[in-house]
C-alpha cells in the first residue's frame, strides 16, 4: 500500500495502480521503417563496440594535461585502447589528436569502473580513482 500525503489529507494507491505507473506509456509517435532501421543500426554498433573484457583507461588531454578515466571494453588491452581511439562509429580523429592513453588497468567492477592492476604504462601518483 502506498500513500500520497496531501495538505490534510492521505490518499491510498492500490497495488494495481501501483502496477500501472510502472510501465511506460504508449508512444503517439509514428515509428517510420528508417527510423526503426537507425536505432537497430546504433544498437549493433554499441552492442559490438561493448563486448570483450572491461578495462579502465588513464587518459590526460595533450593540450591541457588534464587527466580522467575511461572504461573500454575488448578481448585484450591493446583492442580496448584501439577502440577507444577509433570511436563507435570509426570517426573520432579528435580522439586521437586530444588525448592520448598514459595507463591501461584491469577492470574489477564494471558497473561502478573500479581500476584493479595495472596492466600497462606508468602507474599515476595521483591517480583519479
Amino acid at each position: 500500500m502506498c500513500y500520497v500525503i496531501g495538505m490534510n489529507q492521505i490518499d491510498s494507491l492500490s497495488l494495481q495502480d501501483l502496477d500501472k505507473l510502472k510501465g511506460m506509456p504508449k508512444s503517439t509517435i509514428a515509428k517510420d521503417a528508417d527510423w526503426v532501421r537507425r536505432c537497430k543500426v546504433a544498437q549493433a554498433k554499441w552492442r559490438d563496440h561493448t563486448t570483450g573484457n572491461p578495462y579502465v583507461l588513464y587518459v590526460q588531454n595533450r593540450t591541457m594535461s588534464h587527466a580522467f578515466r575511461v572504461q573500454a571494453y575488448g578481448k585484450n588491452p591493446y583492442q580496448a585502447v584501439r577502440r577507444y581511439y577509433k570511436g563507435i562509429d570509426g570517426k573520432d580523429n579528435w580522439t586521437w589528436q586530444c588525448t592520448k592513453v598514459i595507463a591501461v588497468y584491469s577492470c574489477t567492477n564494471a558497473h561502478t569502473c573500479q581500476a584493479g592492476d595495472l596492466l600497462h604504462g606508468q602507474a599515476q601518483d595521483r591517480a583519479p580513482w
